[in-house]
């Protein structure tokens, strides 16, 4: 019981850390996250929720993303016009 109240303490603590590193860094300095500085995550709980988006995934994510919100509608591949 002890240990959730730890873990509930910290994961408010290392968000307001957060907000506050956020706040006072560059603008071109690194972003951070309230996994940052949360001591009592394990290296498994702090990439638990990462995905890395690849070429190859990306149109497969918005579409499904797309059928989740309005399942009627359908998406194709965009070509590349090169109006750019």
């Amino acid at each position: 019981m002890t240990e959730g109240r730890d873990r509930f303490a910290w994961s408010v603590a290392s968000s307001l850390m957060a907000l506050m590193a956020n706040c006072h860094r560059d603008s071109k300095g690194k972003k951070f996250s309230p996994t940052d500085f949360n001591p009592t995550l394990t290296k498994a709980e702090k990439n638990r929720d990462a995905l890395l988006i690849t070429d190859d995934n990306v149109e497969l994510m918005r579409d499904e993303f797309k059928r989740a919100v309005s399942p009627e509608v359908k998406l194709t591949k965009m070509e590349d016009t090169g109006d750019e």
